[in-house]
């Protein structure tokens, strides 16, 4: 196995630089080739597999294969090397020829087996584990001492940890300030800064009672999963009460992904910062200013390889639908599409991942930024407006959506309903379709006609109207009816005699 040097691996630079950096397919699949994985796809999956291996190189604090890659991908024509190439390579980025120091004091290529080292440094009898920061809450003061959780393949296995107020002062503080809490971290074995990180299968259980947290987190995030609350469930009030905190875990290789990994468990007391806080914190912070992203714009539309065209920007957070209140994006972001200061870091409290919603791109509190240019736009429209369409030289105008046509053709839609007016004038009945509808003029069966009703399918046959005003007498003798004049009801056929609403003795057309 390759051997690890100590310090941080910080791989979000060289992943950006990856997504930024235009490299071409065939160099996206040499690295990939190189590193063993998959090299088909479109360029976007190339570029997600290389920043995958990114990003596992840093968990693992495998200095070797990370600057390996680094090294591709800032230079692309050292790609392919010959054996002889690579071991002189390899010996080269070894921590005893770059004088990087051993990780607490664990000889070069030991691997895994670190557990000696371990046990000598750590607060109590182990070294504290140093976690990636958080804006949501910082660290005061670590509680009893680290717990190791020892390899657990196929079994189950508890840890216990005891709390007493009078042997940590600042519970006593916890019960006065709302804003400290008492939370349970977990991280697998590592270097450098760690992302809390619990056993595949494990549970947390307080003075006998368990507690309901998600101790997983998001599917393939690493970083995603929170320290688990327990605040509520101590028991503060008498000094000397015992708190009991249990772990019960298994399958320690599934959460790590290496069979003879171990975890340790900690508790800490935290002060929580809210989102409220964070916002405020933003809105005096960094600014992306208005000239600059004008200035991009201009720059982007006199690239003779690029056509710029006018473009609709959304006012909506894609995160929460709603009209952006304080527009953000990160500092390494190239789209103006901004998101709700708000939304986004409500999300990242449930399940940190600091990715852009837009660009996927990386996007930690400490790079995000207020757009001035975007709130510009909102400081001067209506909250009622969604959208803006903005021109390649900055300028923006409110965008105005075509309205659809409600006709099509001139022929009416399917809900117009022809006018039938019936007036009583001795005993006739006058009948009365306006042009306008597209209804025929004349009585008479003709082609037109019937072209013109076949044309709308949805429209109603005029249907007979019965003076049902005049005596019964009028019945005995029935009115002649015009010799050769036959009514087509419109579709070219005689109605049916035989049904019930028939009675042409009774009805009277308009000549």
């Amino acid at each position: 196995m390759a051997s690890m040097g100590g310090g941080h691996l910080d791989a979000e630079p060289l992943a950006r630089l990856v997504k930024n950096s235009g490299m071409l397919n065939r160099t996206l699949q040499m690295i990939c080739s190189n590193e063993g994985v998959n090299k088909n796809g479109v360029k976007a999956e190339l570029q997600q597999r290389i920043i995958d291996r990114i990003r596992d190189h840093a968990r693992r604090g495998d200095v070797i294969a990370f600057n390996r890659l680094k090294g591709m991908i800032e230079n692309p024509s050292s790609l392919l090397p010959s054996n002889s190439q690579y071991s002189s390579m390899t010996s080269s980025l070894s921590p005893a020829a770059t004088g990087t120091p051993s990780y607490m004091g664990v000889a070069s290529g030991s691997g895994y087996n670190m557990g000696a080292g371990l046990n000598n440094l750590r607060f109590g009898g182990y070294q504290s584990l140093e976690f990636k920061p958080s804006p949501f809450y910082t660290i005061q003061q670590q509680l009893a001492e680290t717990k190791e959780c020892q390899v657990m393949t196929a079994h189950r296995h508890t840890v216990l940890i005891s709390l007493r107020v009078s042997d940590y002062p600042i519970l006593s503080r916890v019960l006065l300030d709302p804003s400290l809490r008492v939370m349970v971290f977990c991280a697998a074995e590592g270097h450098g800064k760690q992302d809390i990180a619990f056993p595949h299968q494990s549970e947390i259980k307080v003075n006998g009672g368990e507690i309901k947290a998600n101790l997983r987190g998001l599917k393939n995030k690493p970083g995603s999963t929170r320290p688990v609350d327990i605040t509520k469930e101590l028991r503060l009030k008498v000094p000397t009460y015992t708190n009991n905190v249990e772990m019960t875990y298994a399958l320690t290789n599934k959460a790590s992904g290496y069979p003879l990994q171990k975890f340790y468990l900690l508790i800490y007391v935290v002060k929580i910062v809210s989102v409220v806080d964070l916002v405020k914190k933003l809105e005096t912070g960094r600014r992306i200013t208005k000239e600059s992203v004008v200035n991009d714009m201009v720059d982007k539309s006199r690239d003779p390889d690029i056509v710029t065209t006018a473009t609709v920007l959304s006012l909506k957070c894609p995160l929460s639908t709603l009209r952006i209140d304080l527009p953000c994006r990160s500092i390494s972001c190239r789209h103006v599409q901004c998101f709700d200061a708000t939304s986004y870091l409500q999300l990242q409290e449930q399940g940190p991942t600091w990715l852009c919603p837009i660009c996927n791109n990386s996007a930690p509190f400490e790079n995000l930024a207020v757009d001035e240019y975007v709130k510009d736009i909102l400081k001067n429209t209506s909250r009622s407006v969604d959208q803006v369409t903005i021109q390649p030289d900055g300028k923006w105008e409110l965008h105005t959506k075509p309205e659809p046509l409600s006709k099509s053709n001139g022929v009416a839609s399917d809900d117009d309903d022809d006018l039938i007016e019936v007036t009583k004038s001795g005993d006739s009945v006058r009948v009365s379709t306006p042009c306008a509808y597209g209804t025929p003029a004349a009585r008479e069966p003709s082609s037109t006609a019937a072209m013109n009703l076949g044309s709308t399918s949805g429209k109603r046959p005029i249907a007979a109207v019965i003076d049902l005003t005049s005596s019964g007498d009028e019945d005995d003798e029935p009115l002649a009816r015009p010799a050769k004049r036959q009514y087509n009801n419109g579709y070219g056929q005689p109605p049916d005699p035989s049904t019930s609403m028939y009675r042409p003795s009774s009805a009277t057309y308009p000549r």
